[in-house]
């Protein structure tokens, strides 16, 4: 037994070695029966054929990728006896019969031996090969492995009468218990790249509370300690429109001279989020009354004041389509409103629809 990668083999053993991907922590050197792949093309002569048959003795190192089980109707010929390097964990039964093999197995001879031994063997048992048993023969006298011995056979047996067991062939069965196992992996490899995945999340997620932490204590939201002060509570509080930028509207003062048809007009531009049909792309003011320009330009400057302390710290922000989002378009209809005007000529100063002015 070895500690180090195996490349599995080119039986049951090599199959599963070949199906994982995890590299073995301990690997065995085995002797398999097994037919090399070139074997398989049917565009070969007989001549290459022949050539290739006498050079099978000089070959004794086997890979799934070059070799690969024998099957019922293969011809003595081509089937080779081949060192295999499998993982420990690929060995499902261990026989009780032991030959005598010998330390340099690289000799056509040596294997030539051994594969005598091996159908010696066969012929002397024809019903199978006599395994070791783990009570009589390894001397296990644990009474829990005793009841996993069991629950093992009793599922051996449900196993081999279960429909899939006689209904299928051997190879059918095969080759549906191996996209078993596949499925098996990928499941299992999804479940770890989910796993990843939520925590490269958790690690952006605390990225950014990091960052919105110090924008906090830039506009004087949080102390240096992380205790929230009066501008920190009052943002708390707002929960309609951009909390930031509501807050410092209130601190600067801005809202202290305007009327309340102004202030509610000014409100408007950070909840209406729809452009009027027909509106020009350029100057949003444009045909604006200078009673409410002036609000909107100071409404402006401290978006941008906003978003320039955001992006210095590091949060994804444009600046431009930041400011650009705090919409002038239903000001003068919601002063007029406020004003105590109709709502038909509510609708005739702006070009949306009559929910959108409601809503807004």
């Amino acid at each position: 037994c070895k500690k180090k990668t195996g490349t599995g083999s080119g039986g049951t053993a090599g199959m599963q070695a070949a199906l994982s991907d995890k590299e073995p922590a301990h690997t065995l050197e085995v002797l398999l029966f097994c037919v090399d792949r070139h074997f398989d093309g049917k565009d070969k002569d007989e001549a290459t054929i022949k050539e290739d048959v006498e050079n099978l003795k000089h070959l004794w190192r086997g890979t799934p990728q070059h070799c690969r089980a024998v099957r019922p109707d293969d011809k003595d010929s081509i089937v080779s006896l081949r060192l295999f390097t499998v993982g420990i964990d690929s060995i499902e039964r261990i026989s009780a019969v032991k030959l005598f093999i010998p330390q340099d197995v690289h000799t056509p001879e040596a294997r030539k031996n051994v594969a005598a031994s091996i159908k010696e063997v066969h012929k002397r048992f024809p019903e199978g090969v006599p395994l070791l048993d783990p009570l009589t023969d390894l001397k296990i006298k644990e009474p829990e492995f005793k009841v996993l011995l069991s629950r093992a056979k009793e599922l051996a047996s449900r196993t081999a009468e279960h429909i899939k067991s006689t209904s299928l062939a051997e190879s059918e069965r095969a080759e549906k218990l191996q996209l078993h196992t596949k499925k098996t992996e990928l499941l299992e490899q999804a479940k770890v790249l989910r796993d990843e995945a939520r925590s490269f999340e958790s690690i952006a997620l605390r990225d950014d509370l990091k960052r919105m932490k110090k924008v906090l204590r830039r506009l004087g939201h949080v102390d240096a300690s992380g205790v929230i002060q009066t501008k920190g509570r009052t943002a708390c509080e707002i929960n309609t429109a951009n909390e930031l930028v509501v807050v410092e509207l209130i601190f600067t003062g801005i809202f202290q001279n305007l009327s309340v048809e102004q202030c509610v007009a000014l409100l408007s531009c950070m909840t209406f989020d729809e452009r009027n049909k027909g509106e020009d792309d350029g100057d949003p003011t444009r045909g604006m009354k200078s009673f409410l320009t002036n609000p909107f330009l100071k409404l402006q400057e401290i978006g941008r004041a906003v978003a320039k302390a955001s992006i210095a710290c590091k949060i994804d922000l444009d600046e431009d389509e930041f400011v650009n989002k705090f919409n002038p378009g239903m000001m003068e209809a919601v002063f007029a409103w406020c004003k105590g005007a109709k709502f038909v000529q509510v609708q005739k100063l702006t070009k949306t629809f009559e929910g959108t002015t409601i809503r807004t």
